[in-house]
């Protein structure tokens, strides 16, 4: 069987597990989902590009509320999302130019400082009418259509439409990381001075990344507002941003099942480790966090591929 065919099984299993599942299961599905379209974001910019971001989750609140705040003015939710994806790009594009500028350490204060921001502003007194303050606001999830079978209920429909969005998104930031963008992030990521002097215009190369990255976390937070029907500013605090930074490190920066892994891990981890012990689940989940880094750095992806050679041997 070829490599595609085998994908194509694959994505088939994916697409028919919600048939077996309970739903409260396929809803967990469906936000890790929105949350590995994050991590897709993320990984270019830090995997690829190497450029350190804390801010992951200010551009995951502003594709939520986009959606939401587009849903109160009757904005069907696939014109919705279209609108989260631009709103986050053109957010990034305005600020990477000054962003950017700052190297490493600096550059991660100043995202920090962005995903410290968002939250606040949400809840500013300005635009209450409009994103709802502190209460939030409420929107809808999509309907499925009457032509479906009556079993195909929303959390089955809302994850077909999650996956069909992700996969879409996989395949075009695969496809640009393969071309020459791919090549210019690595060299940027590796030695920015080298690339430079190889008529690389490291400045554009970093702001790509950084618009492609938020991009992606808007249009993870348009699928999360939609899939949970309510957003709020208490949703997208800093453990958020810091929360898809230990996905993307868990699962394997640089590599294209990284992100996806990583969003499994946040998405369910703390869950088993609440069932474990209801009185401490996050040191359960900072020591699986511990035992991954210490056994594979790479992340998870990096184990497998460990074990593959291994098994190959």
């Amino acid at each position: 069987m070829t490599g595609r065919g085998a994908t194509c099984i694959f994505l088939l299993l994916v697409a028919l597990a919600p048939l077996l599942l309970p739903g409260y299961v396929t809803f967990q599905l469906t936000q890790a989902i929105g949350i590995a379209l994050a991590l897709v974001g993320l990984n270019v910019l830090m995997g690829w590009g190497g450029q350190p971001s804390l801010g992951q989750g200010a551009f995951f609140a502003l594709g939520a509320y986009a959606v939401a705040v587009l849903a109160q003015f009757g904005v069907p939710w696939w014109l919705g999302m279209p609108a989260a994806i631009v709103f986050g790009a053109s957010v990034a594009l305005g600020l990477g130019k000054p962003i950017l500028r700052l190297e490493q350490t600096y550059l991660a204060l100043a995202t920090f400082a962005l995903a410290l921001a968002v939250p606040q502003l949400l809840r500013f007194n300005a635009w209450h009418r409009w994103v709802g303050g502190a209460a939030g606001l409420q929107l809808g999830r999509p309907v499925q259509p009457s032509w479906m079978p009556a079993w195909v209920n929303q959390d089955i429909w809302m994850y077909w439409i999650a996956l069909l969005v992700a996969v879409g998104t996989l395949v075009a930031v695969n496809t640009l990381l393969r071309g020459r963008l791919g090549l210019e992030l690595r060299a940027v990521r590796d030695h920015p001075v080298a690339a430079s002097a190889c008529g690389i215009d490291v400045s554009r190369t970093k702001t790509i990344a950084f618009v492609i990255s938020a991009a992606c976390g808007g249009l993870g937070g348009a699928l999360y507002a939609m899939n949970v029907e309510f957003v709020t500013p208490d949703s997208f605090t800093l453990f958020l941003s810091l929360t898809m930074l230990v996905g993307l490190t868990i699962g394997g920066p640089g590599t294209l099942a990284g992100p996806l892994v990583g969003a499994l891990f946040i998405q369910f981890v703390p869950i088993v480790a609440g069932r474990i012990s209801t009185a401490a689940p996050w040191p359960i989940f900072g020591v699986a966090v511990l035992l991954v880094i210490f056994i594979e750095p790479r992340g998870l992806v990096g184990l497998w591929h460990r074990l593959m050679r291994k098994a190959t041997r």
